[in-house]
């Protein structure tokens, strides 16, 4: 049998967060990985040849952004700034006239997004948690915690629930602390985990606000992992939200993160990536130009443009739009033209 030292330097290879090989001996993990957890760790370690981005590389980035968004230097101020986040990325990309009524309206509250918000919540407070670990007393905390937080915004909507709809809630969300918690492995202290980890990045003197919220990141300045947690399927516009998140670290930080992750608690499936600069520049590109149709849309110069896509099952005016209206008649098969 191994000694202990040869078991610690064999775990120190494989996690994702260590600095030195001097410290593998407070990273070592005192409880077997179950295959799923395994995966995560050999997913997300650090490979031996891996070295950081230069500042080079981090510069270069900048400057191209500054000069892609030059054209709107002038028309905003830090006053009333234009405000950039992977939401409004990703919807003026799609059907702008979405994108202008989801930024019109205020944000509604349903049991799909709230029950994003208590795992969440709750995985936050599972980190550190003192105790028996027991999934459903973490829940409970986690939604105590949410309905009597005068700042959180889904405190009225939770309180509001009736019995039997708050009972549904807690079991999903049960359902997803306890997916993590076998899912996931045993996340150390000294991995510096950050849950709900803001950043953000302007421009211009602060007349163009760019601003990101992060569901977990995992590592030190220079080596971070960030990660999203889903409670529902992966989808590729996860992997666009996740490059918008490493832009933004990398130009507040001046060190981009190395490694990218979504992971869905239903499936226990991990979707991840290395952070290069080639990465980078795709988001800059995606960035600049969708920050660009936004400032259109913003200042009203042209008419939204209206295209077709998943998103017309929420659209606001998916009953009075004859192009959405059509695209989901197809989607379910009933528009179809006759051999």
């Amino acid at each position: 049998m191994d000694s202990w030292t040869h078991i610690a330097k064999r775990v120190w290879h494989t996690l994702p967060f260590c600095d030195t090989p001097a410290t593998y001996r407070y990273f070592v993990v005192d409880t077997e990985l179950n295959p799923l957890q395994q995966a995560v760790i050999s997913a997300l370690g650090v490979p031996t040849d891996w070295e950081p981005l230069s500042i080079d590389i981090v510069e270069s980035i900048e400057e191209q952004l500054v000069e892609a968004l030059a054209p709107i230097k002038d028309l905003f101020t830090p006053e009333n700034p234009l405000r950039v986040n992977k939401h409004h990325i990703a919807t003026v990309h799609g059907c702008e006239k979405y994108h202008v009524l989801n930024r019109q309206a205020q944000f509604a509250w349903n049991i799909n997004t709230v029950r994003g918000t208590i795992a969440h919540k709750g995985i936050e407070l599972l980190l550190n948690w003192r105790g028996p670990i027991i999934p459903s007393e973490i829940v409970d905390a986690a939604i105590t915690s949410v309905a009597e937080n005068p700042r959180e915004s889904a405190s009225d909507f939770i309180i509001s629930l009736p019995a039997h709809e708050l009972a549904e809630l807690r079991g999903a969300v049960v359902g997803a602390v306890s997916n993590f918690l076998e899912c996931f492995p045993p996340v150390k202290p000294q991995w510096r985990p950050m849950v709900e980890y803001s950043a953000s990045y302007s421009l211009f003197g602060g007349a163009v606000l760019f601003t990101s919220r992060m569901d977990l990141v995992l590592g030190g300045p220079g080596r971070k992992v960030i990660i999203d947690l889903k409670t529902g399927r992966l989808t590729p516009t996860h992997r666009d939200d996740l490059r918008f998140y490493a832009l933004i670290e990398t130009l507040r930080s001046r060190q981009a993160p190395r490694r990218l992750a979504s992971y869905s608690l239903d499936s226990a499936r991990l979707d991840d990536e290395d952070v290069t600069e080639g990465l980078l520049q795709s988001a800059v590109r995606r960035t600049a130009q969708g920050t660009l149709l936004i400032a259109d849309l913003v200042l009203k110069t042209r008419e939204p443009e209206v295209r077709p896509g998943f998103q017309c099952r929420w659209c606001p005016a998916n009953e009075s739009c004859e192009v959405g209206m059509q695209f989901l008649r197809q989607l379910a098969g009933e528009d179809e033209e006759s051999d």
